[in-house]
């Protein structure tokens, strides 16, 4: 018996939104015949799982599915575009952070060097 640890990437599936309509739709986050397919986990019922382009077809056509997605807007998009800015976020803080680090740093060596060419006479 040969057991290996494998990674599955999953993500979570987010339907697409149609800016001219105000609402949002289906769209196969798979490529046609992609290979190695991440798996995705949508929301509409617990352990609702697809991977491929085959799964995700047959799971968009379930009422439950279709229900989740008419009702995307009112019970999903809210938390996921804040989501998704919680992330902008951390990821601009840690940039600006670096920078703060860094230009601190120069500050310190500037003031150190300023201090041995400019000592107090006594």
């Amino acid at each position: 018996m040969n057991q290996q640890i494998i990674s599955v990437n999953r993500e979570i599936y987010i339907p697409s939104f149609n800016e001219e309509v105000d609402e949002y739709y289906d769209k196969s986050p798979y490529k046609k015949y992609e290979r190695n397919c991440i798996q995705y986990e949508c929301r509409c019922k617990a352990g609702s799982v697809f991977m491929g382009g085959v799964m995700f077809k047959q799971h968009i056509k379930s009422k439950t599915h279709k229900d989740f997605v008419v009702n995307y807007k009112r019970y999903y998009a809210e938390a996921d575009r804040a989501k998704e800015t919680i992330k902008e976020l951390t990821i601009e803080n840690e940039f600006l952070t670096r920078k703060n680090i860094k230009l601190q740093q120069k500050i310190d060596e500037l003031e150190e060097k300023y201090l041995e060419e400019f000592h107090d006479c006594d």
